[in-house]
């Protein structure tokens, strides 16, 4: 079974905040935002394609402000956060985690954590994937998080920087897919895409369509036997650098 997400990040894209949206991509099954999207843009993507919206939280929380306003919280309406959680979409099968936030680099962003923290984050979901491997054959499918891991699709300053715990998160639950934003990709020769063991990491800063692969217990033997091969997310990518900038984004 094939799932089309639409993975956004970071930026607002004019691409994708368009009236049009729904005609132009009326494929797409659900929509994971990795962060630093304010709740005025993930609840137009709600109402515009009337899917599923999963998001975790960037450092700058963007997700709790809506019209520029600072001061007060305003989670996205009818959007699911996944910060700190284990989720499994009933429609598709797939099961998500989302881990927040970037790693502590200044005292003025709302949402930054230490390496303990993370992985104190971590081990309370524990309990949940562990089920899931049992229930479900496999812990988790989509990883989501705002930051990459570390060494990979990272960058070598403080506030860009991988988390460790997330690496090591990979390689123990080992996820098919883990996507992310945070590192913003603005020359399109630089790669987006990772291959961890058996995690396909990508950075889909600002946008990505995304074919990806479910292997539910629910679907038949037939289908399960046809997404059996190593698992590849097949894409149509937002031209990195292109899109306007939204003033309420950074």
């Amino acid at each position: 079974m094939t799932i089309n997400v639409l993975a956004v990040s970071d930026q607002i894209d004019q691409r994708i905040y368009s009236p049009t949206l729904r005609q132009r991509m009326p494929e797409v099954d659900l929509v994971i935002s990795c962060g630093d999207l304010p709740a005025r843009y993930l609840e137009f993507l709600a109402d515009a394609l009337d899917k599923p919206v999963y998001y975790v939280l960037g450092n700058h929380a963007e997700e709790l402000t809506r019209g520029g306003e600072k001061g007060k919280r305003y989670y996205p309406l009818g959007c699911i956060d996944l910060s700190g959680k284990v989720v499994r979409d009933r429609a598709s099968g797939l099961i998500f985690a989302g881990i927040p936030g970037s790693p502590r680099y200044n005292d003025f962003e709302p949402v930054q954590y230490t390496e303990l923290q993370v992985g104190w984050m971590m081990l309370r979901m524990a309990p949940r994937l562990l089920w899931n491997r049992l229930r479900h054959g496999r812990a988790l499918d989509v990883l989501v998080t705002h930051t990459p891991p570390r060494d990979i699709n990272d960058r070598p300053d403080r506030a860009h920087r991988g988390f460790k715990a997330i690496r090591r998160f990979l390689g123990r639950y080992q996820p098919r897919y883990h996507l992310h934003g945070h590192v913003h990709l603005y020359d399109r020769s630089q790669s987006h895409i990772a291959q961890f063991g058996d995690t396909q990491i990508i950075n889909v800063y600002p946008y990505q369509v995304l074919t990806l692969e479910s292997i539910d217990a629910r679907v038949p033997v037939a289908a399960e036997g046809a997404v059996s091969a190593p698992a590849k997310a097949t894409m149509r990518s937002g031209a990195a650098g292109t899109s306007p900038a939204d003033p309420a984004t950074r």
